[in-house]
């Protein structure tokens, strides 16, 4: 049976002001699949995108944690729909299409690190199914490399009339039962008012400098249900965990 490696994981950021105030955050995964010789393709494990959101309301005195696997939780966000689909945006990368995905995107890659060529992947051919199965059947036969790469928009909306929140969001990103990991902060402090200048955010994707929020003068209450209530994962042809 074949086996994957997650040689490198990459991150870089840049501020984001607009449809809300917060951060582009990418993170790349460098994933590397070597074939057995008589072996089944092992698929790769699923994303481990773990997040710890803190949030304090001031205009309402309240405090809130959720804490989950964001791909366990909602593996078809437009986030990280990308992980699900990644054999087919891989063959879309061969084919010089542009991505399905909004965010995010597939590399393949041989072994040595060229762009595999339609040709050696033995298309083209049509149908999601089909296409998915044709990158599984390269790299069962030849190994290679597939870059995944994740853009993650956090961010608070711009404030209304009365509105202060705080919020501090953990990272803790990696592949399921491979040890290489991230780990990522963001602090944003926005109130209405307030000239946008003066807001505070903070982002460091070299470990969690704050690590925690404080929350004297609020009462912790349960996090939203938009935010805790868990999607269902709805594949489409192609798409797998």
């Amino acid at each position: 049976m074949g086996s994957w490696k997650l040689e490198r994981l990459t991150t870089h950021s840049s501020p984001m002001n607009a449809p809300y105030f917060g951060t582009n955050y990418h993170a790349i995964f460098h994933l590397k699949y070597t074939p057995s010789t008589f072996g089944k393709f092992e698929e790769l494990p699923k994303l481990d995108w773990h997040e710890t959101i803190m949030m304090n309301d001031h205009q309402t005195h309240q405090n809130w944690v959720f804490d989950t696997n964001m791909y366990e939780h909602n593996p078809c966000s437009a986030t990280l729909i990308v992980w699900a689909r990644r054999y087919l945006e891989a063959y879309r990368y061969v084919a010089g299409t542009a991505p399905y995905v909004q965010k995010g995107k597939v590399e393949l890659k041989t072994t040595a690190g060229a762009k595999v060529t339609m040709a050696q992947l033995g298309g083209p051919i049509a149908g999601d199914a089909a296409q998915a199965e044709m990158v599984r059947s390269y790299l069962r036969r030849n190994g290679g490399q597939l870059i995944i790469e994740i853009h993650d928009i956090p961010g608070i909306n711009i404030p209304t009339a009365g509105q202060h929140k705080e919020r501090l969001l953990l990272f803790n990103i990696g592949v399921v039962g491979l040890p290489l990991r991230s780990k990522a902060e963001q602090y944003l402090n926005v109130q209405y008012g307030v000239p946008q200048g003066n807001w505070q955010r903070e982002f460091s994707d070299n470990g969690w400098p704050r690590g925690g929020l404080k929350t004297t003068g609020t009462v912790n209450v349960p996090p939203p249900a938009g935010v805790s209530n868990v999607r269902a994962p709805m594949f489409t042809a192609g798409e797998c965990w």
